[in-house]
């Protein structure tokens, strides 16, 4: 059996990432991580931008050079380091990526997309932080995370919501009010059998007072021919 709160963040967190991302004001989503991460800030960064000339493709590859690979990035070039861990200024890659030589700057000028001006403060501050490399995050073993420890706990029902609280916090941001039992039910419906509820539907649940009304109703939706 699956529990409700679990299912109710594990439904409506990529629709709160997703709010999150086209609400937060333009400061917030400006500003930096206190800690960047190789794997969720820079590597993605490096695929959008990089690895088409510098990337696993060989046929595509320009001077021999893979920032894909470890080895490769933090190796030498011309007798410089690629990157020097807490020293931007002398880092290669640092320096191509922002030369005023049109010729020397990475990605070159007739590339389709360029750094925007956050991700080139990223990588700085990546290098400044140390460099400090990541295996893809496929390899990774996960672990658990810390949860924040958040003083209210009026809308904290699970971790999952002390994380999304605190990220709404960060962006100077409140939760929306709580949604009606009829949203709550057309909601789950909707996700997980692609159909609304029918009225029936609707006035049982909203007749039904347990504490286990809306995992009892998730528990039918499972069960349902039309689920998946």
């Amino acid at each position: 059996m699956l529990h409700s709160q679990g299912l109710v963040s594990v439904l409506i967190l990529p629709g709160i990432v997703s709010w999150l991302a086209c609400s937060s004001p333009t400061h917030a989503a400006d500003q930096l991580p206190a800690v960047v991460e190789f794997n969720r800030d820079i590597r993605p960064i490096f695929s959008d931008s990089c690895y088409q000339c510098h990337g696993p493709d060989s046929t595509q590859r320009k001077a021999e050079l893979r920032l894909d690979q470890r080895k490769h990035l933090y190796g030498e070039r011309q007798g410089q380091p690629l990157i020097r861990p807490q020293r931007p200024a002398d880092s290669l890659l640092w320096q191509r990526l922002t030369s005023a030589d049109a010729d020397e700057r990475m990605p070159p000028a007739d590339a389709a997309r360029q750094l925007k001006p956050r991700e080139r403060a990223l990588i700085r501050k990546w290098i400044e932080q140390g460099a400090v490399w990541q295996p893809h995050w496929a390899f990774v073993p996960p672990r658990a995370g810390q949860v924040p420890k958040i003083e209210s706990t009026a809308h904290v029902a699970n971790p999952i919501d002390a994380f999304v609280l605190q990220r709404l916090r960060a962006s100077t941001l409140k939760p929306s009010p709580a949604a009606s039992r009829q949203t709550l039910i057309r909601r789950v419906t909707l996700d997980l059998t692609g159909l609304p509820p029918t009225p029936d539907e609707v006035q049982r649940f909203l007749s039904d007072t347990t504490p286990s009304a809306y995992e009892t109703i998730v528990d039918r939706l499972l069960r349902s021919p039309r689920y998946g």
